[in-house]
């Protein structure tokens, strides 16, 4: 389950993720590669605080925004 939900753009704009809900489900991974599974308890103008089943942390807003991911040299071949 994710707490992600895509959002309606107009054409020629890159799809808008929203931001989880306290009470979503969330899978994110960090950038330092650490992967949070969770719950999300609440959220405040930074970050929101997720209850995953191992651990509990608080994580940065920014973290549940979609990565833009570089071009690949080998697909221009």
């Amino acid at each position: 389950m994710s707490g992600f939900y895509h959002t309606s753009t107009s054409p020629g704009l890159l799809p808008v993720m929203s931001l989880p809900k306290p009470g979503d489900n969330v899978k994110v991974t960090l950038m330092s590669g650490e992967t949070i599974e969770g719950v999300v308890e609440w959220i405040d103008g930074a970050g929101a605080w997720v209850k995953g089943t191992q651990k509990s942390r608080w994580v940065p807003l920014e973290a549940f925004q979609p990565q833009m991911q570089a071009a690949d040299p080998k697909d221009d071949e």
